[in-house]
């Protein structure tokens, strides 16, 4: 995150950062934990939802700047990424499973994701995806 510092008279301020948001949307609930857990402790504010309609919800009320999207769940797919890209034109969608066809990641990508990533998920790797995508973005 950005820490410049905003000078008035001797004291020094940090300067106001806007939080970035992230909706992970998968239904396994172990794994909604573990992504939230750890990107929260990135400074990102990140809200979960369990199944396509639940997303679909949040991206309304939530605004998320980057969507970890599951591929296999109800609801989800290239269905559900179509339907996020229609609400959030401007969002940075990422695809994340236990099982991505490299036929698939074609299909993903020409919707709008911006990279698709396999399960179990290096959170290093994820995290330089995301923030690669909102820096560039």
């Amino acid at each position: 995150m950005d820490r410049r510092l905003i000078y008035q008279g001797r004291m020094v301020y940090p300067m106001p950062t806007v939080q970035r948001k992230i909706l992970m949307v998968d239904d396994e609930v172990k794994a909604c934990q573990l992504f939230s857990r750890f990107l929260s402790n990135q400074g990102f504010a990140v809200q979960t939802a369990s199944d396509g309609k639940m997303a679909l919800t949040k991206l309304d009320e939530f605004q998320p700047d980057c969507i970890l999207l599951d591929v296999r769940m109800p609801h989800g797919g290239l269905e559900l990424l179509s339907s996020c890209r229609k609400k959030l034109p401007d969002a940075i969608i990422i695809m994340v499973s236990a099982i991505i066809e490299p036929g698939q990641v074609g299909d993903y990508l020409a919707e709008g994701a911006y990279a698709c990533i396999e399960k179990p998920v290096d959170m290093n790797i994820l995290l330089e995806k995301i923030e690669q995508a909102l820096n560039h973005h």
